[in-house]
């Protein structure tokens, strides 16, 4: 079963342009079965579901101790601190790493996965401009399962691509490559209220939250990790508190009452996989609950980012019950549908 996950992750990982994570992996499959010191940190979380992410953890557990300077030989070979790459290389360090850092890592596995891949802006951003076009309204955005915040700043970030580009120009953070199919630009959104919550919050700004966050990127993508960095910037320079809060109770909350002149977006990436059916149910009712009260001038939207029915590759951006567009898991790729702004 746990060799099984590493193989799957290892799949992934080479179709989104990962061949080093996708080379360990299958290599500490391999381990694992043999019973070696993969298996050795991963004995015991057999019983997890699959959504709760094991093998990102266990990368992320690896890259976080190479990032704090706690595993130098493998540092040389990993490209997010200088190293060249080769994963044959990489691998007999990476094994006596797990060997070495055995405490350490199976400690780091208990912590949940925490990527807040910044990059879901880009697929995120034609609905937010989508509300903002129908209903002429500023934006009131509340972001559940929202990490460290980062895509709760999307409108400071700016996206271009080969029809036009949206955004503030000065930008740290820029997606030029990010566009298959892109959606209309040439409309303005203004937010005026941001909130989120999730139930182990990080802070971007802090030394902690920032290594936690870039452990979770891939080792042999620079370009993930320069956009986090950027984006690492602008939340110092527009700080938001992400409420440690339960989702449904922060939607409870949050969307009691009507707030009038402003169209409120409630929206998640990735996010679903980690909730309960329970959880699921009082998430839909609080949405479902908000949007029978909402009217013209109290809109209420639900925008989501999530695997997408049709094929694994593929997540599907919604606008309540209404297919966009489609992305990778990253927020690459994007695929907006032609006809989702006719209507």
């Amino acid at each position: 079963m746990l060799a099984r996950r590493l193989r799957r992750q290892a799949a992934w990982c080479s179709e989104l342009g990962s061949p080093l994570y996708a080379s360990l992996l299958e290599s500490a499959a391999d381990d694992l079965q043999l019973g070696g010191p993969v298996w050795e940190v991963l004995e015991g979380f057999d019983d997890e579901p699959g959504t709760a992410a094991l093998a990102l953890r266990f990368m992320g557990a690896v890259h976080r101790l190479v990032l704090d300077e706690t595993l130098p030989e493998l540092a040389r070979h990993y490209p997010s601190t200088g190293g060249e790459g080769d994963a044959s290389a990489t691998w007999p360090a990476f094994k006596r790493a797990v060997v070495d850092q055995r405490a350490k890592l199976r400690d780091l596995l208990g912590a949940g996965c925490q990527t807040n891949e910044v990059g879901r802006s880009a697929a995120l951003l034609g609905g937010f401009l989508e509300v903002a076009h129908r209903t002429h309204l500023p934006l009131r955005i509340l972001e559940i399962g929202a990490s460290a915040g980062l895509n709760l700043r999307w409108d400071r970030y700016r996206y271009e691509s080969s029809e036009g580009a949206w955004g503030d120009e000065t930008s740290e953070v820029r997606f030029v490559h990010s566009f298959e199919i892109p959606p209309a630009m040439n409309r303005s959104a203004a937010v005026v209220e941001r909130k989120g919550c999730d139930l182990q919050p990080v802070d971007p700004t802090s030394v902690e939250g920032a290594l936690t966050l870039r452990s979770f990127i891939w080792a042999d993508q620079l370009g993930r990790l320069a956009l986090l960095d950027g984006a690492i910037q602008v939340a110092s320079d527009l700080p938001i508190e992400v409420e440690p809060l339960d989702a449904a109770d922060f939607l409870q909350r949050e969307l009691a009452t009507s707030a009038e002149g402003v169209a409120t977006v409630v929206y998640h990436s990735v996010f679903m996989q980690y909730v309960d059916e329970a959880g699921r149910k009082r998430l839909e009712a609080a949405v479902a609950g908000a949007r029978q009260r909402a009217s013209p001038h109290a809109p209420v939207y639900h925008l989501r980012l999530e695997p997408g029915a049709r094929t694994e590759a593929r997540f599907e951006v919604r606008l309540d019950d209404q297919l966009l567009g489609t992305s990778l898991a990253h927020g690459t790729g994007v695929r907006w549908l032609e006809d989702s702004s006719q209507q």
